[in-house]
Protein backbone atom coordinates (compact mmCIF):
# COMPACT_ATOMS: atom_id res chain seq x y z
CA UNK A 1 0.00 0.00 0.00
CA UNK A 2 2.85 2.34 0.95
CA UNK A 3 4.23 1.90 -2.66
CA UNK A 4 1.22 2.65 -4.41
CA UNK A 5 1.06 6.04 -2.33
CA UNK A 6 4.57 6.78 -3.44
CA UNK A 7 3.41 5.97 -6.68
CA UNK A 8 0.17 8.49 -6.26
CA UNK A 9 2.39 11.30 -4.85
CA UNK A 10 4.88 11.14 -7.86
CA UNK A 11 2.16 11.46 -10.34
CA UNK A 12 0.58 14.87 -8.58
CA UNK A 13 4.95 15.93 -9.12
CA UNK A 14 4.52 15.10 -12.65
CA UNK A 15 1.01 16.92 -12.95
CA UNK A 16 2.38 20.04 -11.38
CA UNK A 17 5.42 20.05 -12.93
CA UNK A 18 3.49 20.57 -15.91
CA UNK A 19 1.15 23.17 -14.65
CA UNK A 20 4.48 24.51 -13.38
CA UNK A 21 5.46 24.89 -16.53
CA UNK A 22 2.57 26.79 -18.34
CA UNK A 23 1.56 28.97 -15.59
CA UNK A 24 4.90 29.92 -13.36
CA UNK A 25 6.29 31.81 -16.35
CA UNK A 26 9.40 30.18 -17.00
CA UNK A 27 10.90 26.69 -18.68
CA UNK A 28 14.03 24.93 -18.82
CA UNK A 29 14.94 23.97 -22.35
CA UNK A 30 18.77 22.56 -23.24
CA UNK A 31 19.85 24.56 -19.82
CA UNK A 32 18.46 28.29 -20.61
CA UNK A 33 15.21 29.56 -18.94
CA UNK A 34 12.88 31.10 -20.98
CA UNK A 35 10.70 33.47 -19.43
CA UNK A 36 7.40 33.34 -20.32
CA UNK A 37 5.85 36.89 -19.13
CA UNK A 38 8.98 38.61 -21.52
CA UNK A 39 8.09 36.69 -24.23
CA UNK A 40 4.78 37.95 -23.74
CA UNK A 41 5.69 41.38 -23.40
CA UNK A 42 7.91 41.15 -26.40
CA UNK A 43 5.25 40.04 -28.76
CA UNK A 44 2.74 41.44 -31.02
CA UNK A 45 -1.06 40.58 -30.91
CA UNK A 46 -2.79 39.08 -33.20
CA UNK A 47 -5.71 41.02 -34.22
CA UNK A 48 -7.39 40.09 -37.48
CA UNK A 49 -10.88 38.95 -37.43
CA UNK A 50 -13.10 36.40 -38.65
CA UNK A 51 -16.89 36.47 -38.93
CA UNK A 52 -16.72 38.85 -35.97
CA UNK A 53 -14.83 36.41 -33.66
CA UNK A 54 -10.85 37.32 -32.86
CA UNK A 55 -9.28 34.46 -34.65
CA UNK A 56 -6.14 32.41 -33.15
CA UNK A 57 -4.68 33.15 -30.38
CA UNK A 58 -6.36 36.87 -30.23
CA UNK A 59 -9.39 35.59 -28.98
CA UNK A 60 -8.21 33.82 -25.99
CA UNK A 61 -6.75 37.33 -24.51
CA UNK A 62 -8.18 38.55 -21.32
CA UNK A 63 -7.40 42.64 -21.25
CA UNK A 64 -5.82 43.22 -18.35
CA UNK A 65 -4.84 39.27 -17.41
CA UNK A 66 -2.24 37.37 -17.62
CA UNK A 67 -1.69 36.76 -21.19
CA UNK A 68 1.67 34.83 -21.00
CA UNK A 69 0.28 31.76 -22.54
CA UNK A 70 -1.91 33.54 -25.22
CA UNK A 71 1.38 35.84 -26.14
CA UNK A 72 4.24 33.25 -25.70
CA UNK A 73 6.40 32.93 -29.07
CA UNK A 74 5.00 33.13 -31.82
CA UNK A 75 1.50 32.49 -33.91
CA UNK A 76 2.23 28.92 -35.81
CA UNK A 77 1.20 29.04 -39.04
CA UNK A 78 -2.20 26.51 -40.60
CA UNK A 79 0.18 23.82 -41.25
CA UNK A 80 1.81 23.58 -37.66
CA UNK A 81 -1.48 23.91 -36.24
CA UNK A 82 -2.82 20.89 -38.17
CA UNK A 83 -0.04 18.82 -37.33
CA UNK A 84 -0.13 19.82 -33.50
CA UNK A 85 -4.07 19.61 -33.10
CA UNK A 86 -3.38 15.80 -34.81
CA UNK A 87 -1.41 14.86 -32.09
CA UNK A 88 -3.29 16.38 -29.42
CA UNK A 89 -6.73 15.02 -31.07
CA UNK A 90 -4.63 11.56 -30.82
CA UNK A 91 -3.71 12.02 -27.01
CA UNK A 92 -6.87 13.62 -26.12
CA UNK A 93 -9.33 10.56 -27.87
CA UNK A 94 -6.47 7.76 -26.23
CA UNK A 95 -7.35 9.48 -22.93
CA UNK A 96 -10.76 9.23 -23.15
CA UNK A 97 -10.76 5.29 -24.21
CA UNK A 98 -8.22 4.36 -21.13
CA UNK A 99 -6.16 3.20 -24.18
CA UNK A 100 -3.04 3.49 -21.99
CA UNK A 101 -0.33 2.54 -24.65
CA UNK A 102 -1.81 4.98 -27.39
CA UNK A 103 -1.31 7.66 -24.81
CA UNK A 104 1.81 7.18 -23.99
CA UNK A 105 2.75 7.22 -27.83
CA UNK A 106 2.07 11.00 -27.85
CA UNK A 107 3.58 12.28 -24.69
CA UNK A 108 6.48 14.15 -25.04
CA UNK A 109 9.89 12.84 -23.75
CA UNK A 110 9.70 15.33 -20.85
CA UNK A 111 6.77 13.97 -19.45
CA UNK A 112 7.81 10.17 -20.14
CA UNK A 113 11.50 10.37 -18.04
CA UNK A 114 9.12 10.38 -14.81
CA UNK A 115 7.41 7.56 -15.78
CA UNK A 116 10.20 5.16 -16.80
CA UNK A 117 11.92 6.41 -13.54
CA UNK A 118 9.06 5.74 -11.48
CA UNK A 119 8.88 2.36 -13.05
CA UNK A 120 12.60 1.60 -12.10
CA UNK A 121 11.91 2.56 -8.58
CA UNK A 122 8.17 1.25 -7.83
CA UNK A 123 7.99 -2.66 -6.88
CA UNK A 124 4.50 -2.45 -8.52
CA UNK A 125 5.63 -1.38 -11.86
CA UNK A 126 9.32 -2.66 -12.08
CA UNK A 127 10.68 -3.36 -15.49
CA UNK A 128 6.95 -1.88 -17.24
CA UNK A 129 6.98 0.76 -19.35
CA UNK A 130 5.08 3.82 -19.61
CA UNK A 131 1.58 2.44 -20.38
CA UNK A 132 2.03 0.38 -16.99
CA UNK A 133 2.92 3.56 -14.77
CA UNK A 134 -0.50 5.27 -16.22
CA UNK A 135 -2.54 2.16 -15.27
CA UNK A 136 -1.30 2.24 -11.82
CA UNK A 137 -1.66 6.34 -11.69
CA UNK A 138 -5.01 6.53 -13.00
CA UNK A 139 -6.87 3.38 -13.10
CA UNK A 140 -9.06 3.74 -10.41
CA UNK A 141 -10.08 7.49 -11.15
CA UNK A 142 -13.33 8.10 -12.16
CA UNK A 143 -13.88 8.09 -16.42
CA UNK A 144 -14.87 11.89 -16.09
CA UNK A 145 -11.68 12.92 -15.33
CA UNK A 146 -10.73 11.53 -18.72
CA UNK A 147 -13.26 13.25 -20.61
CA UNK A 148 -12.32 14.69 -24.39
CA UNK A 149 -12.67 18.44 -24.15
CA UNK A 150 -11.56 18.83 -27.49
CA UNK A 151 -14.45 19.73 -29.68
CA UNK A 152 -12.49 20.45 -32.63
CA UNK A 153 -9.72 21.27 -33.70
CA UNK A 154 -7.27 23.60 -31.64
CA UNK A 155 -7.89 27.43 -32.45
CA UNK A 156 -3.88 28.76 -32.14
CA UNK A 157 -0.56 26.79 -31.07
CA UNK A 158 2.08 29.61 -29.81
CA UNK A 159 5.30 28.21 -29.99
CA UNK A 160 9.22 29.55 -29.54
CA UNK A 161 11.56 26.82 -30.56
CA UNK A 162 10.56 23.55 -30.08
CA UNK A 163 8.08 24.70 -27.12
CA UNK A 164 4.52 25.73 -27.50
CA UNK A 165 1.34 26.07 -26.50
CA UNK A 166 -1.55 24.21 -27.80
CA UNK A 167 -5.29 26.98 -27.08
CA UNK A 168 -8.34 24.80 -27.69
CA UNK A 169 -12.29 25.86 -27.04
CA UNK A 170 -13.68 23.09 -25.06
CA UNK A 171 -17.83 22.54 -24.45
CA UNK A 172 -19.95 25.48 -22.64
CA UNK A 173 -17.75 27.98 -23.22
CA UNK A 174 -14.53 26.69 -21.39
CA UNK A 175 -10.69 27.10 -22.84
CA UNK A 176 -7.82 25.06 -22.33
CA UNK A 177 -4.38 25.33 -22.92
CA UNK A 178 -2.01 22.08 -23.17
CA UNK A 179 1.81 22.53 -23.66
CA UNK A 180 3.36 21.15 -26.40
CA UNK A 181 6.99 19.92 -27.25
CA UNK A 182 8.22 19.40 -30.99
CA UNK A 183 10.54 15.93 -30.75
CA UNK A 184 11.81 14.76 -34.04
CA UNK A 185 10.15 17.54 -36.37
CA UNK A 186 6.53 16.29 -34.83
CA UNK A 187 4.33 18.05 -31.83
CA UNK A 188 4.18 15.64 -28.75
CA UNK A 189 2.03 16.15 -25.78
CA UNK A 190 3.84 18.14 -22.61
CA UNK A 191 1.18 17.80 -20.34
CA UNK A 192 -1.27 14.37 -18.73
CA UNK A 193 -4.02 17.05 -18.84
CA UNK A 194 -5.24 19.97 -20.33
CA UNK A 195 -5.49 22.93 -18.34
CA UNK A 196 -8.54 25.32 -18.37
CA UNK A 197 -7.71 29.27 -18.67
CA UNK A 198 -9.13 31.63 -16.11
Amino acid sequence: MRGVSKLLLALALVALSASAFAACGGEETDGSTVDLGAAARESTATTAEDSGERSGSAGFRTPGGDNSIQNFGEEADAAEVAADTTALAGYMAARAQVDWERQCAFLAEAVLVPFEELAADSPQVKGKGCAAVLAALSGDAPRSTRVNTMTGPIAALRFEGSRGFALYHGPQGVDYFVPMVKEDGEWKVGALAPTEFP
